[in-house]
């Protein structure tokens, strides 16, 4: 849940700070990978 958090969280604030496009894509990307992580895990422990 943290890497969903501070991915997303800084995936924005790089894209605010003009870090450049790879950087903010990145960043985004793994905050992206957290909240597909979470949001399986959740979707998993219901079918159990």
């Amino acid at each position: 849940m943290c890497m969903a958090v501070g991915g997303l969280a800084g995936g924005v604030r790089s894209a605010l700070d003009g870090k450049g496009l790879w950087t903010a894509l990145s960043i985004l990307g793994a905050g992206i990978l957290g909240v597909v992580v979470v949001v399986s895990y959740f979707v998993n422990l219901e079918d159990r």
